[in-house]
């Protein structure tokens, strides 16, 4: 691992409260495509913030977090063999992570948020994409707090929150939605 300056790495700190800002303000949209959107943005940047610090796991954890953001928005890869294959194809990767690298039972929590975030964007949305991300939140703290990582416990916190906040208008939203049809 190579010596970051007090300088640089106050920016690339600062990086990553920039990226946990958009996490947040991503995971308390009501719309599905701001979500996805915003948490692509969140995890690039998180990448780049991990990469960074040294962390070759977190970093290649957020790059699958932006395959998985990326190519679940478009309808194309919802549809057809696509919606079959990549959700498998994240999980598969996923699951190899952790087989190279988890050494705790904790990773493995986070090993199967991802699996079960992979499956989720492709075949869930609105009230039903916000329950996997609140589990996929709950595994993943199971991590920071092994971790005793202050910012992913805070983080993961408070997206847990955000997303119990905004469930009664998605619900009611849903609810709508129905009715309309």
């Amino acid at each position: 691992m190579f010596e970051l300056s007090h300088q640089v790495l106050f920016w690339v700190q600062a990086l990553g409260f920039v990226s946990m800002a958009i996490g947040w303000w991503a995971n308390a949209q009501s719309c599905d495509s701001k979500l996805v959107s915003g948490n692509l943005l969140a995890s690039s940047l998180t990448a780049i913030h991990l990469g960074l610090l040294g962390s070759t796991l977190g970093m290649m954890n957020q790059l699958l977090n932006i395959g998985r953001f990326a190519s679940c928005r478009s309808e194309k890869a919802r549809s057809g063999w696509r919606i079959t294959l990549l959700p498998l194809l994240f999980s598969t990767l996923a699951v190899l992570q952790g087989l190279i690298w988890a050494e705790h039972w904790s990773e493995w929590c986070a090993v199967a948020a991802a699996v079960l975030m992979s499956y989720a964007l492709f075949y869930c949305s609105a009230l039903k994409l916000r329950y996997a991300m609140l589990l996929s939140n709950l595994l993943n703290l199971m991590l920071s707090v092994h971790l005793l990582s202050w910012s992913g416990i805070i983080y993961q916190l408070v997206t847990v929150a955000i997303i119990v906040k905004g469930l009664p208008a998605i619900k009611q939203q849903s609810y709508e939605l129905e009715r309309a049809t």
